[in-house]
């Protein structure tokens, strides 16, 4: 299957979902350091925890 990026350039698959979970792992980043900053520490773990999910895949994906 044939992906466009935002620029409307053509990305394969691989590039697409590298580019999805850098942008998850941004986003869960920022809702952990939001959680921490209300002083929700169990819902920051949790953010943190994803943010490393997505990290791990995304080294897999680009090993």
């Amino acid at each position: 299957m044939i992906y466009r990026n935002d620029r409307g350039q053509f990305i394969t698959e691989k590039q697409a979902i590298a580019g999805d979970l850098t942008f998850f792992i941004s986003e869960w980043k920022r809702w952990a350091l939001e959680a921490f900053r209300k002083g929700d520490r169990a819902e920051g773990k949790r953010c943190l925890d994803e943010m490393r999910d997505c990290r791990q895949k995304l080294n897999a994906l680009t090993a």
